[in-house]
């Protein structure tokens, strides 16, 4: 089993937290704070123990994610992590009983003298291992253990597979608070049919990474940033299969074969049908007053839309 690292491994005892992570929602962001309180306290240097593809996907082939590993990855160092360590979820890992991952991996690989995971936390041979095992193990081979709770929202636990759902009814602004800020894609500029452009609405259509769960389709009030730096605000349109494009106001250029990062801001309305090209750029002449009209109420911040 080969480990991977983001940063340089540094040969000092270490604080690792423990999860999959996908969305770096404010669950886990309550468990990074805690790893960062100690790693200050102690001098440890802060890891992250995660997968380049959640557990579930093994056993769930058409899982969708919240975030891509790359985003995954920046997110968690973002918050506080000297630097991100996984491995590949094969079933070779998958057959390691319990103790074994906590003796080789945490205590021989990682060093750990202390560790953070989540209240459900599993691990080891058919999640054999729960808190309770994680904490006899701890005191078998030498460090803390300390559990996070569930962290509420309207009284119900944030979680991966929540925002997910939320995400997937279109709830765009719900998304943005279980998560902590909104929610954004990464893609690439390529080619579409061009029917925007025969509508007066010139689009970018933005091809992503299709293990992603995207918003239902409808139209959305977004914000896109470019890679040389720019942004604009914009309305996105989601279809029914998947295609993403998005209108950015004032902006005119050509931007095929670039990365764009599509910020999701507010719901504008749910897919339908239209019965003539007419009635469409109707409404897509209705969206845009209908984003214009709403832009106002977003405060851009260096490189990000500050959730409020």
């Amino acid at each position: 089993m080969k480990l991977h690292w983001t940063n340089s491994r540094k040969n000092k005892k270490a604080v690792v937290a423990l999860g999959t992570f996908d969305g770096v929602h404010l669950g886990h962001q309550q468990l990074l704070s805690r790893a960062v309180e100690i790693k200050n306290t102690f001098h440890y240097t802060c890891l992250v123990f995660t997968f380049d593809y959640p557990p579930e996907q093994m056993f769930k082939n058409n899982l969708k994610l919240v975030t891509d590993f790359d985003t995954k990855k920046k997110l968690l160092l973002d918050f506080g992590a000297d630097s991100v360590v996984w491995t590949e979820f094969t079933p070779d890992f998958a057959s390691i009983p319990a103790e074994q991952f906590v003796k080789e991996i945490l205590v021989d690989e990682l060093q750990a003298a202390a560790v953070v995971c989540g209240f459900n936390y599993r691990f080891g041979y058919r999640a054999e291992g729960n808190i309770e095992l994680l904490q006899r193990l701890g005191q078998k081979f030498g460090f803390i253990t300390t559990v996070i709770p569930p962290f509420l929202h309207n009284n119900e636990p944030v979680s991966s597979s929540r925002i997910r759902r939320v995400i997937a009814a279109g709830d765009v602004r719900l998304a943005a608070e279980l998560l902590g800020r909104y929610h954004s894609y990464h893609g690439t500029v390529v080619h579409g049919k061009k029917l925007g452009r025969e509508l007066g609405f010139p689009t970018a259509n933005i091809e992503l990474n299709k293990n992603l769960i995207l918003p239902k389709a409808g139209a959305y009030l977004t914000w896109c940033f470019l890679a040389d730096g720019s942004n604009y605000p914009s309305m996105t349109s989601v279809s029914p299969n998947g295609t993403v494009e998005s209108h950015l106001f004032g902006f005119d250029g050509n931007l095929y074969g670039q990365t764009i990062e599509v910020c999701f801001l507010m719901t504008m309305r749910l897919w339908r049908e239209f019965s003539s090209i007419e009635n469409l750029r109707e409404q897509l002449g209705r969206d845009r007053d209908h984003a214009l009209a709403n832009i106002d109420n977003f405060r851009l911040q260096g490189h990000r839309i500050v959730l409020e």
